[in-house]
């Protein structure tokens, strides 16, 4: 496989593992060629590729889109690049930095539980929090 071929190939995974505090971690392939096929390679963070500027991290049992690239040097072989979500979709941490931002402009309602030992139960009224 020549290195233009990594770069160009486009790989289906699944993180195995990924170190936030560290920024790095594995992602095992689970299509490609017989050479890779269930085999795990290295994935850094600065390979994320996100939509806008954020804390770039992979959650583990996430399942990506990437290509690869031969190293030169290092402990690893190959390292996974232009690393995203499937179909073009987000990764988890877009996925999560969206819904934080959301729910910090949004209302929740709370909803209490209730003991049925304690009688019938009362009618429904939702508590707003400011």
């Amino acid at each position: 496989m020549s290195q233009a071929d990594t770069a160009t190939n486009q790989y289906v995974g699944k993180v195995k593992w990924f170190n936030n505090k560290s920024g790095y971690g594995f992602i095992t392939f689970l299509n490609g060629e017989d050479e890779h096929k269930g085999k795990d390679i290295f994935a850094h963070h600065s390979s994320l590729n996100v939509k806008e500027e954020l804390y770039k991290y992979l959650v583990q049992g996430e399942y990506i889109e990437f290509n690869i690239q031969k190293m030169e040097t290092g402990a690893h072989e190959y390292q996974a690049i232009n690393i995203k979500g499937i179909c073009q979709n987000d990764l988890m941490c877009e996925t999560r930095h969206k819904n934080r931002d959301m729910s910090k402009n949004s209302e929740f309602i709370t909803v209490k539980s209730h003991n049925s030992s304690k009688g019938p139960r009362p009618p429904y009224k939702p508590q707003v929090r400011a």
